[in-house]
């Protein structure tokens, strides 16, 4: 089956998959709910097609007419959202650098839809978008939205050109002039982002920072920040490469290549999964947590996709690899949960988030089908009773966290998977979406993302990716394939949903073979007589590590000799590298193994780590493992007298009866509490916005208050600085996840290494949150905040 230029090997369809316990139940709840789908007639599809182009230029017409060139539409205030003049976001602005975001991410959905439109949005880009701008930006947000919208634009434009002259394709004079004679201005501005964004990769790793200066390249705010997601330093191949395949200049594929094999290389040895957050200088990981949603999911997808476009069998390897661990450890029904990458049956969190939902679609190109159609069932029906995919979810299909952006992944996975079934089912799931976006997100100035998806409260902003995907693939969901102005089948998509040409994967380049970065695991010798060869690892095909090779000799195993025969001699592994107890990081498989050499086993629980030694003085490293634990025991409690205790909030009322007292988690920054032993005072009140990232609307409202914010939108610290900046003596954050434990654990709030805050700052679990702001909502009770004393927890040997 070809979808998009993919060829799909499609599963004969058998009886579905049995899960065991409540997964039964819901799977035959969600089929029965799916139920046989009616077919859609062509004119049906096509005023739902014509409903969905309409919708996009609303939208689209919208952010030319109110906000071009800022780089957002705020749909609700109708008009542009410039970054540094409107109120600060904190890091979500870090997608906006002054370049016209929302016109080059619309740039090959405008060539889809209306041709000429596109021709006239490719000559504004041209003539006035620039990368210039002294701003820092996300690395991978700039990639895929600003570098994939180029070069599809670009990629669409040789299409037209080459029709064009051959009179093929036919615009009005001018636009026909312009279109046949175009040649490479969007490919050259891709050069020049290009140029800037792969200084982000100079690190000891080959991973990217995540952020940098459009300007300056990588800065002090730039290396700060040296943390970065998987899917962030994972999902920049399929721009990289094409950009090197259409200029001839290999550094662009080469880079984002080595960032791909730095994390491979790193996945769980026993588990084969990765993790969530890396850090890019060292290599470690920092979050070990496990899925295919939020912080990981495009690095899956762009394994899988850059076998296709590029024809490396190497990225199939290691996709097959992941997707046999996921599928063993993450899948359980119908649900892709969360696991610990070295404990993956461990669960790492009870809800799932919305960027899961794009799963099924890449299920469909690895032809997996009947799992595809499963978990998609499931998705369907938890969008089709909140109305909309909410930003996070649990297992019974209740919101976790509400808001929704008008995501593209349901209506992604829809498309793929009406490609490969042609089951009407899908069209009535894509038409369910576009009855919730036009009843619920529609507004005069375009379409508004829901703060709260049970209430339909909205949000003033219109992601970019809601006119360069969510209305594409909708779009192409329901229009004739034939009455397109691109083939699909010459095309793969971006995770942003831009086209490239699959032609480009036939040109070659000279890839510097990564080999001296993979580590290379120790293989015993097999005995000599046995006629099976040493494992090989292939020295110019990057990501070839032990696991994925299809015939590995087995392990020698001296209970197996038989008689005189002597037992070869085998080699001596070589010891594991030093790792001073500073550098330990006790989930690293490097480091484990140092760890066991000198006597010490890592046991790793659902509530933390332990260290483990044997109590046997004769064992020849005893007295160096003994030492080594007794260094981390005095760093451990050095460290512990460092952190920060929890904090008391108590409400003052007139009547006595009336008081009430919560324990909230500190912040590591501001005023530590438990140190100064004082106590502040202030009136309550709650944040306007209620995240608390932009400064209220009426200059001074919080002074001399404690501010009560919602969690989400903006780094904690950000909205510490706003409280102060507008006169507040405390800051309450309460959490926007309902926890299910009576005694929540405390959590404590991480700051971004500058510590420029003079309040105090609690976060309260959303039960506690809920109660104090529903207890003091009229009334003028006194609120205090003052630092408890903690018994600080000891590492046992």
């Amino acid at each position: 089956l070809s979808v998009a230029g993919v060829l799909v090997s499609v599963p004969m369809t058998g009886p579905r998959v049995s899960v065991v316990g409540a997964c039964v139940a819901l799977v035959v709840l969600l089929t029965l709910l799916a139920g046989p789908a009616h077919a859609m007639s062509p004119s049906e599809r096509l005023t739902l097609a014509e409903e969905v182009r309409e919708m996009f230029f609303h939208g689209y017409n919208s952010y030319m007419t109110r906000a071009f060139p800022a780089d957002e539409l705020m749909p609700l205030s109708c008009k542009g959202r410039v970054r540094g003049v409107d109120p600060d976001r904190g890091e979500i602005d870090d997608a906006l650098g002054r370049f016209s975001l929302t016109l080059v991410d619309s740039l090959d959905s405008l060539a889809l839809m209306n041709a000429t439109e596109f021709v006239s949005a490719v000559r504004k880009t041209i003539d006035s978008v620039r990368f210039d701008s002294d701003l820092v930006v996300s690395t991978f947000e700039t990639n895929i939205r600003m570098l994939g919208g180029l070069l599809g634009a670009h990629s669409a434009m040789r299409d037209f050109a080459a029709r064009t002259r051959q009179g093929k394709l036919h615009f009005a004079k001018d636009t026909q002039t312009f279109v046949a004679g175009y040649r490479r201005q969007l490919l050259d501005m891709a050069v020049d982002l290009g140029d800037r964004l792969i200084k982000a990769f100079d690190t000891p790793t080959g991973l990217p920072y995540s952020r940098i200066n459009l300007r300056h390249g990588i800065d002090s705010q730039s290396r700060r920040n040296d943390v970065t997601c998987t899917a962030c330093a994972g999902t920049m191949l399929m721009e990289f490469a094409a950009l090197s395949r259409y200029t001839g200049d290999a550094k662009y594929e080469h880079a984002a290549r080595r960032a791909m094999e730095a994390l491979w290389s790193r996945r769980g040895v026993t588990s084969d999964l990765v993790g969530m957050t890396i850090n890019v200088t060292s290599g470690i990981w920092l979050r070990t947590e496990s899925g295919v949603g939020a912080g990981i999911d495009s690095y899956y997808e762009y394994l899988l996709k850059s076998y296709v476009f590029l024809g490396d069998q190497a990225y199939l390897d290691v996709f097959n690899a992941h997707y046999a661990a996921i599928m063993r450890y993450l899948k359980r029904g119908p649900f892709l949960v969360d696991a610990h990458m070295h404990s993956p049956l461990v669960l790492a969190r009870k809800f799932m988030d919305a960027l899961q939902t794009f799963w099924p679609g890449l299920q469909v190109l690895k032809g997996d089908i009947d799992a595809a159609m499963e978990t998609f069932e499931m998705y369907d029906h938890l969008s089709s009773e909140h109305g909309f995919i909410p930003e996070s979810f649990t297992a019974d299909l209740k919101v976790n966290w509400a808001a929704s952006p008008i995501r593209p992944e349901l209506a992604e996975s829809a498309y793929f998977l009406y490609k490969a079934t042609g089951d009407p089912y899908y069209l009535q799931a894509g038409e369910r979406i576009v009855r919730s976006i036009q009843q619920h997100a529609r507004v005069e100035c375009g379409f508004a993302a829901l703060y709260d998806v049970r209430s339909r409260a909205r949000e003033d902003k219109m992601e970019s990716f809601v006119l360069a995907e969510t209305f594409k693939y909708l779009y192409l969901l329901f229009a004739e394939p034939a009455a397109l102005p691109l083939n699909l089948d010459n095309y793969i998509f971006t995770t942003e949903a831009h086209l490239l040409p699959l032609a480009l994967g036939r040109i070659q380049l000279e890839m510097s073979p990564f080999s001296e970065a993979i580590p290379q695991a120790a293989v015993d010798p097999p005995h000599h007589d046995s006629g099976c060869l040493a494992q090989e690892h292939d020295q110019r095909n990057f990501l070839r590590l032990v696991g994925l090779s299809p015939a590995v000799c087995p392990r020698y195993d001296p209970n197996l000799l038989q008689g005189g025969h002597p037992a070869p001699q085998q080699r001596k592994r070589p010891a594991p590298q030093y790792v001073s107890p500073e550098e330990l990081n006790v989930y690293d498989d490097s480091h484990q193994a140092f760890l066991n050499n000198i006597g010490i086993y890592v046991d790793v629980q659902p509530q933390g780590v332990r260290l483990l030694q044997v109590d046997d003085p004769s064992s020849p490293r005893f007295h160096e493992g003994r030492k080594y634990i007794n260094t981390l025991v005095e760093m451990q409690q050095a460290a512990e007298r460092l952190r920060r205790g929890p904090v008391a909030v108590r409400v003052v009322a007139p009547k006595e009866s009336a008081h009430r007292a919560f324990t909230g988690g500190p912040a590591q920054f501001g005023v530590n509490m438990e140190e100064i032993q004082a106590t502040y005072y202030g009136m309550l009140e709650v944040a306007e916005p209620a995240t608390c990232c932009a400064d209220p609307p009426v200059p001074g409202t919080y002074r001399g208050k404690i501010v009560v914010a919602r969690r989400g939108g903006c780094m904690f610290v950000h909205k510490a600085r706003v409280a102060e900046r507008d006169g507040a003596v405390g800051l309450i954050v309460v959490d926007n996840t309902m926890q299910t434990e009576e005694h929540p654990p405390m959590f404590t709030m991480s700051g971004d290494g500058t510590d420029d805050v003079h309040i105090p700052a609690v976060f309260l679990p959303q039960g506690y949150g809920d109660t104090l702001t529903t207890e003091l909502a009229g009334k003028q009770h006194m609120v205090t905040l003052q630092g408890e004393k903690w018994t600080r927890p000891k590492i046992s040997v």
